[in-house]
């Protein structure tokens, strides 16, 4: 019986002839080449892989016909070994062939290469396919001086190798070569990763460029062509020409699939169009070629909503996925948790992050850092531990960058202890320590002010393998500046140039401030001068540093020569700068140059504060200018300027120093009604005007209403009102406040100053009485308080007038054991109690007296005049202890207390 056609195939198709084995080869070809080139649509497989299939398939299938002859007989593979090595490399040139053919031009001739060429294509696409192309153009470039013609599959490689490094100027340099080689056409796939590659780059106007070229160049657009150029759009956010571009697949005969939706939905998230994103999600599943959104188109309307702050939408949109059997993921809910995070709503993000481990999604380390980067922002260290710790609980493994918020919150409180932990943390768990991590971690130190910690650190990194750079180096510097420590700050300076590296204004930043800090003002100019020759523009805060610290010294002349170079420079100096310069002038009682900075600040068209006017109230209070203080005050309130503390303080300190009590109590009542607390020192003033003005009673009655407010009268309250009755002449009343100071009923007071025992002592010696005189000073020296020079003075004078020479001649050698220099003249000196003893008969304790002073070191010599506290203020002036008081007022002792 004839054999039927369908036997006829099968008999050649499985026959072991030459014919049947072209015939075998050429089918499976056929159908394999056919197979993927509908998976190429929508997924690109390599070339290589392509090949390699073929070749697997066609060994299987020769390999299945030969035990199929051979019935039971197993195959020897060591004896067919030859024969299949030789069917394999016929079946690689059969499948080399089919692929260019596929790919070529129909006007293009086709050439096949030399054996030789062919290992240089295989090395090519091996190269390619790695990434190395420096290695696949020198290959292609022996190739091509070898004489012989790369193919399109070679040319492909290298054009889609570029584009997936990103070398869009690459990839478009072979597909221009592949143009004049003249071969043919590049295929969908080439075309496809550059236009991708474009639309990672951000170049839209090249992707679509491309797109429109690949029917010039012989290539027919398909849906991942659409694609790419969709993506370019969704990544700018540009939603109309997203859109015109979905339109325009369909009118190519295009479906977009749900890729092309997806990157339409993104668009609109990118562009906070969540209405335009809801509606191309319900469109995608209606009509011709509908598709089914998926995960991912959901999580992007999801994003769209929370961008445009709708959470109520986003929760919506996450019902509505759930409802359709999609399950929702870590996108879904991750979008909402970071926009509430980055608004501040932690509790909200928190609450977010527990509707998800309840939806039994597991949130990833990437939720836990959003919201621990809002910790971070607003310093909440306490929350971010607490989170951290449920994160760890939870079985979510912490990454480098979750690590690094957690130093960065430690770093910014100065928590060493806990930056340390951290570290050990992140090595007992595996996890890598980069040098974020640590250049995050000195700053710690530095906010500690702990430079042997910084140094430290800036070790361990060395010791990891990590090089310091600049900013590690920077923070060291910063350090040192904190500690004042200058010469320190330099041996890292030194260091950080022998590593090579370039200091930065930081760098010598960091210098100035730790001259300025010390005072030393020479040594900071001469940094302020390296910066400049290094290049490096000095900034206004820079300069600002030395010039504080030159009119903190009183060295207004430098501090001037600083300014005019910021002037120069057209640096802008800060409030706080003139504040500081002005402050210099005020202290030196300079009004004229105080105002004149004054003026030059407002030329320069910075602000004056209210610090900049209480500097010129304190020049005029300085000079006791009542009316200049008052003046100041005016100009301050038109200026809409609202005076503080310091303000009055200065004003009502002015009225003191001249001894105006009710002047003082007005500007007082103003203070109060203009709701400013008043302190110590504004109390302190009101004694001291009541004391400059004879009014004791004035003086003690503040003392007590002070207390009465809960204000805690110090030392200078009390010692202004001692003194204030010392000059008086009222001896019995200082004794009762200074008696009182010393029973430990005064909170805050440990015991009474050097200042008012002197005050007493002198008070009763002005009185003539020996006893209580002699009492306070052996009071004075009990409690460890330093007797002055003029007290043991008036105590021997006293006593010689009260006769007492041996108490006189006792208290004199006293004073010269508590090294004071006593008298040659004057009514308490070396001559007035060797005179006593003369006058007494005593001319051996006379001619002893002369011998103690003819060995004891020479003194100043007193008038008769210099007696009591008098004297002391004078005995102050040739280089003594000076009194706690300005002109005899307690109060204006204290001058920091009117530094604006």
């Amino acid at each position: 019986m004839a054999p039927t056609l369908m036997e006829k195939c099968v008999a050649i198709f499985s026959g072991s002839s030459h014919m049947s084995s072209v015939v075998r080869t050429g089918a499976l070809a056929i159908l394999t080449s056919a197979a993927f080139s509908f998976v190429d649509c929508r997924l690109p497989v390599p070339a290589a892989f392509e090949e390699l299939t073929i070749i697997a398939l066609l060994l299987l299938v020769e390999l299945g016909l030969q035990s199929q002859r051979k019935g039971s007989q197993p195959i020897s593979f060591k004896k067919e070994s030859g024969a299949a090595k030789s069917l394999a490399k016929k079946c690689a040139a059969d499948v080399v062939t089919a692929s260019w053919n596929r790919n070529r031009d129909a006007h293009a001739a086709s050439s096949t290469l030399p054996t030789d060429q062919l290992g240089l294509a295989a090395k090519l696409q091996a190269a390619a396919k790695a990434g190395d192309l420096v290695f696949a153009e020198a290959t292609m470039q022996k190739m091509i001086e070898a004489g012989s013609r790369p193919g399109i599959v070679s040319y492909g490689m290298l054009i889609s190798a570029h584009a997936k490094a990103g070398n869009i100027s690459g990839s478009e340099r072979w597909l221009e070569a592949l143009q004049k080689s003249g071969l043919g056409s590049p295929n969908a796939i080439c075309m496809n990763m550059l236009i991708s590659a474009c639309a990672k780059h951000g170049d839209i106007e090249k992707a679509e460029k491309w797109l429109h070229k690949m029917p010039e160049l012989g290539v027919d657009k398909d849906v991942m062509s659409y694609n790419a150029v969709l993506d370019a759009c969704a990544r700018i956010g540009d939603i109309d020409r997203a859109e015109g571009w979905l339109r325009s697949m369909r009118e190519h005969g295009i479906s977009p699939n749900v890729v092309s939706f997806s990157s339409v939905l993104h668009a609109c998230a990118k562009a906070s169009e969540p209405a335009r994103a809801e509606h191309w999600l319900e469109s995608m599943s209606l009509g011709k070629g509908a598709t089914e959104p998926n995960a991912i188109c959901y999580n992007a309307v999801i994003h769209a909503c929370s961008k445009a702050g709708d959470i109520v939408r986003s929760a919506y949109w996450i019902d509505i996925m759930s409802g359709k059997g999609i399950q929702p993921t870590v996108n879904s809910y991750s979008t909402i948790i970071d926009k509430l995070a980055k608004e501040g709503d932690v509790e909200g993000a928190e609450e977010w992050l527990e509707r998800m481990a309840s939806a039994g999604i597991e949130a990833d380390v990437v939720s836990y850092n959003m919201i621990l980067c809002n910790h971070g922002k607003s310093g909440d260290a306490d929350r971010a531990v607490v989170l951290f710790e449920r994160m760890l609980s939870r079985g979510v493994s912490p990454n480098t960058v979750c690590f690094n918020l957690m130093l960065n919150l430690h770093a910014r409180t100065g928590d060493t202890v806990s930056v340390r932990r951290r570290l050990k943390e992140m090595e007992t768990l595996g996890v890598t320590i980069d040098k974020v991590s640590c250049n995050t971690s000195i700053k710690a130190f530095v906010k500690s002010s702990d430079v042997r910690g910084a140094e430290h650190m800036l070790q361990e990194m060395c010791i990891r393998g990590l090089r310091p750079d600049i900013f590690t180096y920077n923070a060291v510097l910063a350090t040192c500046a904190r500690v004042k420590d200058p010469e320190r700050a330099e041996q890292w300076m030194r260091r950080l140039a022998a590593e090579g590296l370039v200091p930065d204004a930081s760098s010598y930043g960091a210098l100035v401030d730790a001259c300025s800090q010390v005072g030393d003002v020479q040594r900071a100019d001469v940094w302020l001068e390296k910066m400049a020759r290094a290049g490096l523009q000095v900034s206004g805060a820079t300069y600002g540093k030395v010039v504080e610290a030159a009119a903190k010294l009183g060295d207004v002349a430098r501090a001037e020569r600083l300014l005019a170079r910021m002037d120069d420079a057209k640096l802008e100096a800060s409030s706080s700068t003139y504040n500081a310069l002005i402050s210099a002038c005020a202290k030196r009682g300079n009004i004229e140059t105080a105002e004149r900075w004054f003026s030059h600040m407002a030329t320069c068209g910075v602000q004056a504060d209210v610090a900049s006017y209480s500097a010129m109230v304190h020049a005029c209070a300085k000079a006791s200018d009542i009316h200049g203080a008052e003046i100041w005050v005016q100009k301050m309130e038109a200026a809409g300027v609202e005076g503080n503390v310091v303000t009055y303080n200065s004003v009502i300190n002015a009225c003191a120093r001249s001894g105006d009590a009710v002047r003082a109590e007005a500007w007082f009542n103003k203070m109060l009604s203009k709701g400013i607390e008043p302190g110590v020192f504004t109390y302190n003033s009101l004694i001291n005007a009541g004391a400059k003005s004879g009014d004791l009673a004035r003086a003690e009655r503040w003392l007590e209403v002070m207390s009465e407010k809960g204000v805690q009268p110090d030392d200078v309250s009390y010692s202004t009102v001692i003194h204030a009755c010392g000059t008086k002449q009222q001896p019995q009343r200082a004794e009762k406040w200074l008696a009182k100071m010393r029973s430990g009923k005064c909170p805050g007071l440990e015991k009474p100053s050097a200042f008012c025992f002197n005050s007493v002592v002198q008070a009763w010696a002005r009185a003539g009485d020996a006893n209580r005189s002699s009492h306070w000073l052996t009071a004075a020296l009990h409690d460890g308080a330093e007797g002055s020079a003029a007290s043991f003075s008036s105590v021997v004078a006293v006593h010689i007038r009260d006769g007492s020479l041996e108490k006189a001649d006792q208290w004199l050698r006293q004073m010269i054991s508590a090294g004071h220099p006593v008298p040659r003249t004057g009514s308490g000196s070396f001559d007035a109690l060797a005179s006593a003893w003369q006058q007494h008969g005593e001319r051996t304790r006379a001619a002893a007296v002369r011998q103690l002073a003819a060995e004891a070191p020479s003194g100043p010599t007193y008038s008769s005049s210099d007696r009591g506290f008098g004297g002391a203020e004078r005995q102050w002036q040739r280089g003594g202890a000076r009194p706690a008081g300005n002109g005899g007022g307690g109060f204006g002792n204290r001058s920091a207390a009117w530094r604006p």
